[in-house]
């Protein structure tokens, strides 16, 4: 528990940061570029749990992401209604699908445990965050969610050199994670699709 609290302590302090460099550097941000970018590094911080289905880190983010099917089509309607072709079948997914599909394709300290899942589901943090805000938040919101994802990472492994012996210590920041080939490539499809989407934007 005191490693959870570390790392989401760590990921509220990269969301305020994100906002406020976010702020301070992004011309013209308003304040749900700044709102959703330091969600997006909140957010980021708790996604390599998402594996574990019982984890505090994944039932936060189950949840917010049922928020976000709500909020998200709401702020589509209000801003660009023909984004709305899109935003209701990504809102339904993520209310209906999106869950148990991870459940299914993931192990617990697998391939969500790895550099290129931090690229990946920040690619889809930061399709969320255009939906939501704009093309302002999409490049701020990869940012931050990348840099939550690897201190989690970073501070798991921390947690362990202080608990393990060095010898029996399997590091969590790794390139491309632990177990089966099937949910890293679910990964990297999730990432492809993400970064295809936001690369006409």
């Amino acid at each position: 528990m005191a490693v959870f609290t570390t790392q989401h302590l760590a990921g509220v302090a990269v969301g305020v940061g994100a906002g406020a460099s976010t702020l301070a550097f992004v011309p013209g941000a308003d304040w749900t570029v700044v709102s959703v970018t330091a969600l997006s590094g909140y957010v980021g911080s708790l996604l390599p749990d998402i594996d574990d289905e019982t984890a505090l880190a994944a039932r936060i983010v189950r949840h917010l992401s049922k928020l976000a099917a709500v909020i998200v089509p709401a702020i589509q309607f209000s801003l660009r209604p023909t984004d709305l072709l899109i935003a209701i079948p990504v809102a339904l997914f993520m209310t209906a699908h999106l869950w148990q599909l991870l459940h299914d394709l993931l192990r617990k300290d697998g391939p969500t445990h790895s550099v290129i899942a931090a690229i990946c589901l920040s690619f889809a943090v930061a399709w969320i965050a255009y939906l939501s805000a704009g093309t302002a938040a999409a490049v701020p919101s990869f940012l931050a969610a990348g840099t939550g994802y690897l201190l989690h990472l970073l501070l798991e492994d921390l947690g362990k050199a202080h608990q393990q012996p060095p010898e029996t210590i399997t590091p969590s920041l790794t390139l491309l994670g632990r177990g089966q080939s099937i949910p890293l490539y679910s990964i990297l499809a999730i990432g492809f699709f993400c970064a295809f989407a936001l690369w006409g934007i």
